[in-house]
């Protein structure tokens, strides 16, 4: 089974959590079922992580978790269905970090303040992205692909506008002479379908959905763009000993509550983060999907948020990027 039907299996499973009866913690929240927001479509690292927490939340709190994908606007779609949910404890949102650091540069105003009508409560992991193209392209190495891009222009395909693989894709046009056309997709699957199809030439993917398609000569690893080589692709170098530059991006899967919810839910909703990702079983299905384990309370992700969005800002004003 390849690495994208074990993702459909999962998500199919997973949609709705539903509890096992063990011992379960208490929880400040009113009774129901949680539903835990996703801004992103499925199938992707952020939903898959998002499917793994809920089952874990599920069984430890003795509740239905629920998760409904709301994608749309690179996050937007699903961060307005959060700030509009009562903020009793019920609703959560998984999203990229992008709604917080690029988001707020692409020039348009959506119908909530994303300081204001927003909490986040924490992290849950970290995507390293991998540069790869497709085997037809020729080119082994960045410097390949840097002289190919000279001969004839390149088309690299995203999850989106304003998503971690296109702002991965501009920031990389910044260091470097790079002719490449974006191609903007509907998500992380579609365009990594296209990648393998040779519909386009390259892209910047979330490195775990890589490993199967890596393995099998699918497609061709060309860097991560990190300061260290992951351990399961130990052929792949990082940017720096590609000849990129100091190019690193990663990307945080944040989770975040209406910003009305009281101090004590928001307290809850962040241990769970910690509980959860601490388990081993959770650090493994992590690392199968190729996110690193993070989690972070809400000032340490404040601070993640603060620092990634000046960062972000630069790239988006250098590149002249737009919201569609």
């Amino acid at each position: 089974m390849t690495f994208m039907s074990r993702i459909a299996v999962a998500a199919l499973a997973l949609f709705a959590t539903v509890p096992a009866a063990v011992a379960q913690v208490a929880t400040p929240l009113p009774p129901g079922n949680i539903t835990v927001l996703v801004g992103f479509p499925p199938g992707g690292p952020l939903d898959v992580a998002a499917r793994i927490f809920a089952d874990k939340v599920a069984t430890r709190t003795g509740r239905v978790v629920v998760i409904e994908n709301r994608p749309g606007a690179a996050g937007n779609v699903g961060a307005g269905a959060l700030a509009r949910a009562e903020p009793n404890g019920l609703t959560w949102l998984a999203s990229v970090d992008s709604l917080w650091t690029v988001n707020p540069h692409m020039g348009t105003a959506p119908p909530f303040d994303i300081d204001r009508d927003i909490a986040v409560v924490g992290q849950m992991g970290q995507v390293i992205l991998m540069l790869a193209v497709n085997p037809n392209v020729q080119a082994k190495t960045w410097a390949e692909l840097l002289d190919l891009s000279k001969k004839r222009s390149l088309n690299f395909g995203s999850a989106g506008i304003g998503s971690p693989g296109h702002l991965a894709l501009e920031y990389l046009k910044m260091v470097a002479p790079l002719d490449a056309a974006h191609v903007p997709f509907r998500g992380a699957a579609p365009a990594l379908t296209e990648l393998l199809a040779g519909n386009i030439d390259g892209a910047f993917i979330g490195a775990g959905v890589m490993l199967d398609n890596v393995q099998m000569g699918k497609v061709r690893a060309l860097a991560v763009s990190d300061t260290a080589r992951l351990a399961k692709f130990p052929d792949v170098p990082t940017a720096k000993e590609a000849g990129i530059g100091d190019f690193v991006a990663r990307f945080s899967n944040i989770l975040a509550v209406p910003g009305k919810k009281p101090e004590p839910i928001r307290a809850f909703v962040t241990g769970e983060i910690k509980a959860v990702l601490a388990m081993e079983d959770v650090k493994q299905r992590f690392d199968a999907i190729g996110t690193e384990v993070l989690a972070t309370g809400e000032a340490e992700t404040r601070a993640w948020i603060v620092q990634e969005r000046e960062r972000w800002g630069q790239v988006v004003k250098a590149r002249g990027l737009k919201a569609p």
